[in-house]
This record gives structure tokens, sequence and C-alpha cells, in this order.
């Protein structure tokens, strides 16, 4: 192996970096899974806010029985609008 001023790449600058001891890591690394922790806990509450939103949608929405009820009442309040107008229109002749 060259000596390291003999080695190809950019001189070095600056003192030695040394490797910081194991529990200094291992600090960094639990920070790291605690904010890693925090961040997909608050995706998380973003996520089931979204389906509680979702959820209350879909319960507001009739289900097919009531929705054929109001149709049913919708034609029947036609019906007898046009059998008053038709009423109307041949009172007047």
């Amino acid at each position: 192996m060259r000596p390291p001023n003999e080695r190809g790449g950019p001189p070095l600058q600056g003192p030695p970096r040394e490797v910081p001891p194991t529990s200094d890591t291992d600090n960094i690394v639990t920070d790291v899974g605690d904010l890693l922790v925090t961040w997909v806990g608050i995706q998380m509450d973003t996520v089931d806010a979204l389906v509680a939103d979702g959820t209350a949608k879909v319960a507001a929405i009739p289900d097919l029985r009531v929705l054929w009820e109001l149709f049913g009442e919708l034609l029947i309040r036609i019906t007898v609008l046009e059998r008053e107008i038709a009423a109307l229109k041949g009172g007047r002749r």
C-alpha cells in the first residue's frame, strides 16, 4: 500500500477525522429512529383523519331504498303538477 501523500486524488485537507465512539453513534441512530417514528406517527394520523373523513362522507350517502323513495315522491309530485297545469289550461278555454 502507498503512503497517504503518494495516493491519487485530491490532497487531504485539515486534521484527520476521528470516528466517534460507538456510544455517540448509538445515540445518533436512536435519535434518527425517534424522529422516524415521530414522522411515521404524524403521517398515520393524517391517514387516519382522511379515512375518518371518507367514512363520514360515505355514511352521509343515503341507501338505495331511500333514493327510490325520493324518486317515487318526485314522480308523484310531477304527475300531480302536470294534471293541475292541464286543468288550468282546460279551464281557461
